[in-house]
């Protein structure tokens, strides 16, 4: 039996591309020539998706606001954060991630924190830009009192600078922000999941939605 040969493979691959573009020149309107398209998109990956803005290189504020208590599980926000430092890194986003207890030591230790702006939060931390997301919504049930975990977590989300302008939003135009939105499915509370799994699982969704925003991917890793 011949051995698998990888320069063979590569030129398999290259005629099989060639195949389904000569494919869709000859019958561009047809059905089938868009049912091959859509199995070679997805053989590949899916459409290249770009970033909707790149960040700085600089030091970078993770700052998730729940200054409202929205959020019944606070290791979603933990979860959230770590998820898109790691990202960041893996993808050579930002590298500079402003550590997470950081931002919790200076709001649990400084008296003024709750007065503070966005902007003075960020230039307290020594951040350069402040990647902003504002709780909107969180719950680990679609219905009260369900015996059913249904979990949703939504925010907005913005990039700022921490220059001492009048207007130091710099992504995205929409002023309230990009709303992001991840969920889980539904699972009965008697499960051998917990709320626990559920706040994780939601923190980690989040995380990664709100950290591909800022690099580029193939449409199917979502």
């Amino acid at each position: 039996m011949r051995g698998c040969n990888p320069r063979s493979n590569r030129l398999r691959g290259g005629l099989a591309l060639s195949a389904v573009v000569a494919l869709c020149v000859m019958i561009p309107l047809s059905s089938g020539c868009q049912q091959v398209a859509s199995a070679w998109a997805n053989m590949t990956g899916g459409d290249w998706i770009p970033a909707e803005f790149t960040l700085t290189k600089e030091p970078l504020l993770v700052l998730i606001d729940d200054r409202s208590a929205i959020v019944t599980e606070p290791k979603s926000i933990r979860e959230a954060h770590k998820t898109i430092a790691v990202n960041f890194a893996e993808f050579k986003v930002n590298q500079n991630v402003i550590p997470f207890e950081e931002w919790q030591r200076l709001a649990q230790t400084d008296k003024k924190y709750g007065r503070y702006s966005i902007r003075q939060v960020g230039e307290k931390l020594g951040a350069e830009q402040v990647l902003y997301l504002n709780v909107e919504r969180f719950t680990l049930h679609g219905e009260p009192g369900a015996p059913v975990y249904k979990g949703e977590f939504t925010v907005r989300v913005k990039v700022l600078s921490t220059n001492r302008e009048k207007d130091v939003r710099v992504w995205p135009s929409e002023e309230s922000g990009k709303r992001v939105t991840v969920t889980s499915a539904p699972i009965p509370i008697d499960s051998e999941k917990s709320a626990s799994d559920i706040a994780t699982e939601l923190g980690i969704k989040l995380g990664k939605q709100v950290a591909m925003m800022f690099y580029g991917h193939r449409e199917l890793e979502k």
